[in-house]
């Protein structure tokens, strides 16, 4: 990789400590993987509190280190070369933290981001068993009961919910028979008694990374949950998956890259027919296109990133980056797998476990199929 116009030296700092991170998790991320062990995902959660890159983003004054969205990008790449599990809790503890930090008031985002960016963690939650996609089918509810509001529903598919200290969650609040669905966003204690995990799924990928169901039973907050205000959580909440899917697409470019540096440390170490197989050429066209893929990839996601930092609109870009990188990554670590071969299937190479945490970064934070209408719709309203 040659420089790139949207690093800075302290972009590059970050890198390095980055990097070394993820030299650390890469001990232990395949006994996270076999064992589906989230508590060494929390212990390295952990970890990068130490190393202040958890609330990299996030204001001095909230515990953080006031950088800019490119340099959480910067880290989160470096992560995910070390351990997706990780980088997948990471980039949704920066979902949870940004719907603080957007909507949250000074009393709230002292109580929870300046302990988040310690090292305590929070969730973030709109799905549900019948609200994927489709957010507006959403069934958990918030009801006023004199002071407080009583939440009522199920969340599932929530990652971090079994390790957090506190969720980020949007319910309904609008009347049953009112016209128009108003959604409220809300930030719960984990202690809270109303809240109760049901389960930890088992996953193909990215197993590690605890991913819950979890029960809202007559949870009785006050209006000092409230994020943002009453009846404006799902814009609250968009705007914080709009920068989330730049760091999923993120989390892809970082293991299509060391996918494709793998294939290419065995390709020029196996030999057939008397000569390295990467001397076919072959296989030389499939390293170049996988090599194009995390260039174009790079350069879509830190254009959107960068867009963001200056607060331009970016939600095409955002979805066209989110698309093209975790869709091509997936690609990029089949083909490592096919370059590789037989040793690339067994657990002796990393390379399968790359394949099978590549599929869940098409699905989080909005399908391919929601990029692709998010892209489509952006361009035709032009006409």
């Amino acid at each position: 990789m040659g420089k790139f116009p949207y690093f800075t030296e302290e972009h590059e700092a970050v890198r390095e400590i980055a990097r070394g991170a993820a030299e650390e998790f890469k001990k232990t991320a395949e006994e996270a993987d076999r064992k589906h062990d989230y508590n060494i995902i929390k212990k390295n959660l952990k970890r990068l509190a130490e190393l202040n890159l958890i609330g990299i983003h996030i204001a001095t004054e909230y515990g953080g280190e006031g950088l800019d969205f490119v340099g959480h990008c910067v880290a989160l790449e470096e992560i995910a070369k070390g351990c997706l599990s990780t980088a997948f809790s990471f980039n949704t503890q920066r979902l949870a933290m940004d719907a603080i930090r957007l909507g949250g008031t000074d009393e709230q985002k002292k109580k929870y981001l300046i302990p988040a960016c310690a090292g305590s963690i929070v969730s973030f939650a709109t799905t549900e068993p019948e609200a994927g996609s489709d957010v507006a089918s959403m069934k958990t509810t918030a009801v006023k009961d004199g002071d407080k509001w009583v939440i009522n529903g199920t969340k599932h598919y929530i990652t971090n919910a079994i390790i957090a200290d506190a969720h980020v969650l949007v319910a309904k609040t609008s009347a049953p028979d009112a016209q128009k669905l108003e959604f409220t966003a809300f930030v719960v204690d984990a202690d809270n008694p109303g809240v109760k995990i049901s389960k930890v799924e088992n996953k193909m990928g990215a197993t590690a990374s605890p991913t819950t169901e979890y029960f809202l039973e007559d949870c009785r907050v006050g209006d000092d949950a409230v994020l943002g205000k009453v009846g404006a959580g799902m814009p609250l909440a968009l705007s914080a998956l709009e920068i989330a899917r730049i760091g999923i697409g993120t989390q892809g470019l970082g293991l299509m890259q060391v996918a494709l540096e793998q294939a290419i440390a065995y390709g020029k170490e196996r030999v057939q027919f008397g000569r390295p197989i990467l001397k076919n050429q072959a296989l030389q066209f499939h390293v170049a296109n996988m090599s194009s893929r995390v260039e174009i990839a790079r350069n879509l996601l830190y254009h959107a990133a960068w867009l963001k930092d200056q607060g331009l609109p970016c939600g095409k870009e955002a979805a066209i980056a989110k698309l093209f990188a975790t869709e091509e990554c997936t690609w990029v670590c089949n083909m490592a797998m096919n370059i590789i071969c037989g040793p690339g299937y067994t657990t002796d190479y990393p390379v399968e476990r790359f394949f099978r945490d590549a599929k869940v970064l098409e699905m989080g934070g909005g399908t391919s199929e929601i990029m692709r209408m998010i892209i489509s719709r952006e361009e035709l309203g032009k006409f």
